[in-house]
C-alpha cells in the first residue's frame, strides 16, 4: 500500500499546477459533502449524495487528465524503437532494467535494440534472460534466432526460429525462417517457408528479398526495379552494420547483386 500511495503522489507532483490545485479542491469539496451527507437531514443528504457522486467522477477526469501523458517506460521504449531511435531505446531500459524490474518483453526489446546497434554478443547475452523467464514464449524465441541468423549460425537460426513458430509467432516470421534455411543451403525447405511468407502485404524490405530469393532458387520472377528501389537500403545499411560477420558478407554480396541487376534493366 505504501508503495502505490508513493508512486501516487510521485505521479501527482508531475501534473500541471492548475491540474493538482483542481484535484485538492475536489478532494476538500468531497470531503465536505461527505460529512454533510453523514449528518445532515434526509433533505440535504439527498443533495449531499449528488454532490459526492458528482465530485469522484470530477476527480476521476481529473486524475486522468494528469496522467494523460504518463506512458510506461516498456511502452516509451517501443515507440523510440519503432522511430529508429535506437540509443534512445536503449537509454530508456537500460535505467528502467536498474530498477529491478526487468521483465521478459523489455529483456527483449533491449535485446533487439543492441542487435540493431550491432551489440551481437549482449544481445544474446540479454534474450537469453528473457528466455530464462518465459523459455517457450515466440517474442524471445524470435529475438534469439534472429541473433544467431546474423552472427551466421544459421542451423542454429533454423532450430529457434522453428521454435518461435511452435509457439504461435505470427506468420511473417515464415520469412525469416526461409531466409535462415536458405543461407543453410536448405533450398526445398527455404522455398516453402518463403513460399507461404510471401504476401503483398509485406513489408517491401521482407518482400524484396522474398522475391530475390525465390528468383535465385529458378521459384518465379526477378524482383522489379520498383521494389529493388523501395526495399534495398534496408539490406545495404544491414550488411554494412554487421560486415564482419558471415551474414553480413553474403548479404553484401546480395546488396551488390540487385544492385547490377537493377542497373542493367
Amino acid at each position: 500500500m505504501g508503495k502505490i500511495t508513493a508512486y501516487l503522489f510521485s505521479r501527482f507532483r508531475a501534473w500541471e499546477r492548475s491540474t493538482q490545485v483542481a484535484f485538492i479542491l475536489a478532494l476538500i469539496l468531497l470531503l465536505v459533502s461527505f460529512g454533510v451527507f453523514s449528518t445532515s437531514s434526509e433533505t440535504l443528504r439527498q443533495n449531499a449524495l449528488i454532490g459526492v457522486v458528482g465530485l469522484i467522477f470530477a476527480l476521476q477526469v481529473i486524475f486522468m487528465w494528469g496522467n494523460r501523458t504518463m506512458v510506461t517506460a516498456f511502452t516509451q521504449a517501443q515507440r523510440r524503437y519503432l522511430a529508429g531511435d535506437f540509443a534512445g531505446t536503449r537509454q530508456i531500459l537500460e535505467q528502467f532494467h536498474d530498477t529491478g524490474k526487468a521483465n521478459m518483453s523489455s529483456l527483449t526489446l533491449l535485446a533487439n535494440t543492441y542487435r540493431q546497434l550491432g551489440d551481437l554478443e549482449k544481445s544474446e547475452e540479454i534474450v537469453k534472460k528473457a528466455l530464462a523467464l518465459r523459455p517457450f514464449d515466440h517474442f524471445p524465441l524470435y529475438s534469439f534466432g534472429r541473433t544467431l541468423l546474423i552472427r551466421g549460425l544459421y542451423t542454429q537460426a533454423v532450430e529457434v526460429i522453428q521454435q518461435a513458430i511452435d509457439a504461435d509467432a505470427p506468420t511473417i516470421v515464415y520469412f525469416d525462417l526461409g531466409e535462415a534455411l536458405y543461407r543453410a543451403g536448405n533450398m526445398e525447405a527455404a522455398a516453402a517457408a518463403l513460399q507461404r511468407a510471401q504476401h503483398e502485404d509485406q513489408e517491401p524490405f521482407r518482400l524484396l528479398m522474398t522475391v530475390y530469393l525465390l528468383y535465385r532458387m529458378q521459384l518465379g520472377d526477378a524482383p522489379p526495379g520498383q521494389l529493388v528501389n523501395a526495399g534495398i537500403a534496408y539490406w545495404a545499411e544491414l550488411a554494412s552494420r554487421f560486415q564482419n560477420t558471415p551474414y553480413g558478407q553474403t548479404l553484401a554480396d546480395d546488396v551488390a547483386y540487385l544492385q547490377a541487376y537493377v542497373e542493367e534493366t
